[in-house]
């Protein structure tokens, strides 16, 4: 790759720190790139500050509230929008985590790419969990589904390749029937080692759950079993951070806070260092996720990882090795903290996660170069 790939980058929302928007900004600072963000919602404010040395293009507006209507507000935007000037670049990239690849519909590229996070958990693996929750989801989205699963197959089909971070998303993407296996790139997650000092803190007995504050990272399950655990009685507390996506539920799992478990949000990076450096062991509860950049800072850390034996983490963490897997219930999940006080046990852990495999951001970008090269070239 001689001369800089001109990108085009499109991603529904920039609004917050989490794993997409670490990713967008790896591609952002690559060299060999010149890149311009095209989006419909951006909060300079709440997402990482580095976004401001880049070109983000704010293309529409998003006003729709509730689920549903923020769904449908997008749906309708992405069929509608069209960006121009997009035959000038070298290649299109979508972000999606669901829904974004129907800005394909309208914004047709030879080379188009789905930078995909997951394709769209409640018309796949989150179905049954969504519909759950509350009669309008019950009502509505039997009837929305399979019209969306439709307009899913056929932005599909506009899709010349995908990059995915985990293994679980690529078979998603397979199981579902949207790319065949030679067309996505596994180029697996990364984690900026170069913030991370090793352990320097004495470890202190804070059991430690970074994540964004949405119900499906199932905080007040954390709750429910650090307080079965009886750890509270060793001297333990039980920290659970992570930016507030979900006021509401926030708010819910504030009102468990306590002597022992202390609930804090929007932490900077200097705060959320020196939580993982502090803490004894972290503990992630996500309902399958994607990939799972949480528990691979925790070990990047050398603090063990307690994890439901769900989605990405499987295939990070090796049970009873630098972690614990265990069933998304509250025995479970204290019978695991109840075993790292284990000192012996702990040790074993701690030795486990030191030695973990690294997730270089200098190995993923290569990855990344090489699908990029790849994708243009063949």
């Amino acid at each position: 790759m001689n001369k800089k790939i001109k990108i085009a980058l499109f991603v529904p929302w920039i609004k917050s720190k989490g794993g997409v928007e670490r990713t967008i900004l790896r591609i952002l600072e690559n060299p060999l790139y010149e890149c311009d963000v095209y989006t419909f919602f951006y909060n300079k404010k709440s997402t990482f500050e580095e976004f401001n040395k880049y070109n983000i293009n704010v293309i529409g507006k998003l006003n729709s509230k509730g689920f549903i209507g923020k769904g449908l507000g997008l749906f309708l935007k992405l069929l509608s929008t069209k960006i121009k000037g997009l035959e000038e670049y070298d290649i299109f990239i979508v972000s999606t985590a669901g829904i974004a690849e129907f800005i394909t519909i309208r914004n047709k590229h030879k080379k188009t790419v789905a930078l995909c996070h997951t394709p769209l958990r409640v018309a796949h693996n989150m179905y049954d969990y969504y519909k759950k929750e509350g009669l309008k989801n019950k009502i509505i989205l039997p009837v929305a589904i399979p019209i969306y699963k439709a307009f899913e197959k056929t932005s599909w089909k506009n899709i010349d390749s995908a990059v995915v971070l985990s293994k679980e998303v690529k078979n998603r993407i397979i199981n579902y029937g949207l790319l065949p296996d030679k067309k996505i790139f596994d180029i697996g997650p990364h984690v900026d080692y170069s913030n991370i000092k090793k352990t320097h803190y004495k470890t202190e007995k804070i059991i430690f759950y970074p994540s964004r504050f949405i119900k499906y990272k199932r905080q007040d399950l954390a709750v429910k079993s650090f307080n079965l655990s009886g750890l509270a009685k060793l001297g333990f507390k039980l920290v659970i951070a992570g930016f507030a996506e979900d006021e509401k539920y926030f708010s819910k799992i504030k009102s468990m806070e306590n002597n022992s478990i202390i609930i804090k949000k929007n932490l900077s990076e200097k705060e959320l260092d020196d939580l993982y450096s502090r803490c004894y062991a972290t503990i992630f509860l996500a309902i399958n996720e994607d990939t799972g950049l949480t528990p691979l800072e925790s070990l990047a850390y050398g603090k063990p990882v307690i994890s439901v034996n769900e989605g990405g983490p499987k295939e990070f963490i090796k049970n009873g090795k630098n972690g614990l897997l265990v069933d998304a219930n509250e025995r479970s999940i204290s019978n695991a903290l109840i075993r790292i006080t284990n000192s012996k046990f702990y040790a074993k852990l701690v030795n486990g996660a030191k030695n973990s495999k690294r997730y270089d951001e200098k190995e993923f970008m290569k990855n990344f170069d090489e699908a990029i090269e790849t994708i243009l070239t063949r």
